[in-house]
């Protein structure tokens, strides 16, 4: 569990200063491999562990977990759920700004979690007061309507 965990921040640290390109064709594909071969009890580890992780590891695995899905079945765990997570820890403002035109996927979050969403809600209040935010008052009307439409969802269930 701890070592598969460890290795994917061993590539992240060894090339986190590689750009998006870097990763988006080679670098995911490395961690992708590692995630291949996680069970239940792996993700189980690696959600829970998330909240150590340094604000780079965030912002290169948040992307890289929102792609992993699309290129496999995953039944053990929601893909979404984790890259809610990884926003929601995120302390670096540019990067979870720009990941603020991600949240339409918060629709696919397979079980949300109440706590969860109000802890998204918070992030984007706070970057709405962000001075270098790159969105319109419109994007993080957009933004809170999505998470509210979520939370509704999850009272009529």
């Amino acid at each position: 569990m701890k070592s598969k965990t460890s290795k994917i921040k061993n590539i992240i640290f060894k090339d986190y200063q590689k750009d998006g390109d870097y990763w988006s064709y080679f670098g995911n594909s490395l961690i992708y491999e590692i995630l291949d071969t996680f069970n239940k009890t792996d993700w189980n580890y690696l959600k829970e562990d998330l909240i150590t992780w340094k604000d780079f590891e965030h912002s290169i695995f948040s992307r890289a977990i929102l792609d992993y899905d699309a290129h496999r079945i995953v039944d053990e765990v929601d893909v979404y759920e984790i890259f809610f997570t990884e926003f929601v820890l995120q302390t670096d403002l540019d990067d979870a700004d720009c990941q603020l035109q991600d949240l339409m996927c918060l629709q696919g979050i397979k079980k949300p979690n109440l706590l969860l969403l109000e802890q998204i809600k918070e992030k984007i209040k706070i970057l709405s007061n962000y001075k270098l935010t790159i969105h319109s008052k419109e994007n993080f009307e957009k933004a809170e309507q999505i998470v509210e439409d979520v939370i509704s969802k999850i009272h009529y269930r």
